[in-house]
């Protein structure tokens, strides 16, 4: 038997678009309801970017994303995110960055230009907004001082060594060494969620204390990859600086991610005792838009399917890998509405010859396209539904893995569909 469930706002989506969306609606205090898969959480590095790449030097990265932003109003006017009023982003990452800190998680960086932090390919990337033991990654960039890089026992994700060789052309003092993790012998294999969950308790930080003190030789930098724990991990980075008196930072891994598992923890938090409700795991398979207003909408579950009957709905589905989007041999799809998809003319055109074309493949490019209010539009370019909403990396005409804004267009763009939202709601009564 199906149960049902009356809601105002359906959030189709529970990546970071959705999550997003979730917080600024139970800021408002709007009867919501977000659902979908597992988000994507654990294939992200945990870092908010907001804009990465030049617009002026191709190839190239920056750390001036809101002069980028500007200069992409005048060179992709139809982009999502040039659609939207600095003040807004601005607003919007604000706004999301706080309910991160009342959770624990607190997210920082500078006003106006982006910070460069180590990845686990020996590389630099920017990003806008970052957690205390990444922006201290960054400082121990900018300080060049000798440094210590750990990795562990039976850990393939991560290797110390090549991040030293890949950096040390330009950082001098750099050393590494792999150490067994503190209650980790018996296995040939680990992954850096289960080192968080064995370093939050005291007894292992006491044992980690102890294998460092014995690693250490006159370095003043600890770099390890991301493991410092999943639920408090600000507290254990403290206590483990100051009782070995060096300064620690992580590098994020390759999923699954430590620093992703972290940020949906606490989004999934800043919603408890709050006007959204979170039925996790639950996916959408199935939307129709009811003659006279609002939704029926269908959820499949191991226990018991759901209906849920919603006023407005706001897809964030995100694109291929998470299914909002669906190709077959000759057009693209949206798939639980049939949502009218801009993409290439034709599959020919849906790829460059080039695999690392500077440009990027059309394809990247596909999604549903929008009026001023984030509605799906049609040919005519009319809103195909006065309530229906979209956010995220569903949205055409941007390429958020090339330039590097994916967590700026989520962001963004969700806090943009509530503002939105309420403002067609109040018009409608």
């Amino acid at each position: 038997m199906e149960a049902i469930h009356k809601t105002d706002l359906l959030i189709i989506g529970s990546g970071l678009s959705g999550m997003s969306a979730a917080v600024f609606a139970a800021n408002r205090k709007i009867n919501a309801v977000v659902t979908g898969g597992a988000g994507g959480f654990e294939y992200s590095s945990g870092l908010l970017d907001l804009w990465g790449t030049s617009l002026t030097q191709k190839s190239r990265i920056t750390k001036k994303p809101w002069a980028m932003l500007e200069k992409l109003s005048e060179q992709e006017p139809s982009h999502p995110l040039a659609k939207i009023q600095k003040k807004t982003i601005q607003q919007a990452f604000s706004e999301l960055t706080e309910a991160l800190k009342q959770q624990g998680v607190t997210y920082a960086g500078y006003e106006k230009k982006n910070t460069l932090v180590m990845t686990p390919f020996g590389t630099l990337r920017p990003t806008f907004r970052l957690t205390p033991s990444m922006r201290s990654n960054a400082e121990a960039i900018q300080a060049r001082e000798p440094c210590l890089i750990l990795d562990f026992k039976g850990l393939r994700e991560f290797s110390a060594v090549f991040v030293k060789e890949m950096m040390k052309k330009t950082w001098k003092g750099l050393r590494a060494e792999t150490l067994e993790f503190p209650e980790t012998r018996l296995r040939r294999e680990v992954f850096t969620p289960f080192l968080a969950k064995i370093l939050e308790t005291d007894q292992a930080q006491d044992k980690f204390l102890t294998l460092i003190r014995s690693a250490v030789k006159d370095e003043i930098w600890l770099g390890l990859p991301a493991v410092l724990g999943v639920h408090s991990s600000e507290k254990i980075l403290d206590r483990l600086q100051v009782e070995s008196g060096l300064k620690f930072f992580e590098i994020p891994t390759s999923p699954v991610s430590v620093p992703g598992i972290r940020l949906k923890e606490a989004l999934m938090r800043s919603l408890e005792n709050t006007s959204v409700s979170l039925f996790q795991n639950q996916r959408v398979t199935g939307v129709k838009a009811m003659p006279k207003g609002g939704f029926h909408c269908r959820l499949d579950s191991d226990i018991q399917p759901v209906i849920v009957h919603a006023k407005a709905v706001l897809l964030a589905t995100g694109r291929f890998l998470s299914r909002g989007l669906y190709a077959d041999r000759n057009k693209i799809h949206e798939s639980l509405l049939d949502l009218p998809v801009w993409q290439p003319e034709s599959r020919d055109q849906w790829h460059q010859q080039a695999y690392f074309d500077p440009g990027g493949h059309r394809i990247n490019r596909a999604g549903i396209e929008t009026d001023a209010f984030l509605r799906p539009v049609g040919p005519d370019k009319r809103p195909v539904n006065e309530t229906l909403f979209a956010a995220g990396t569903l949205l055409a005409r941007q390429d958020w893995i090339r330039t590097r804004c994916g967590s700026g267009l989520s962001i963004a763009t969700a806090f943009k569909a509530m503002e939105s939202y309420l403002q067609i709601r109040r018009e409608a009564c």
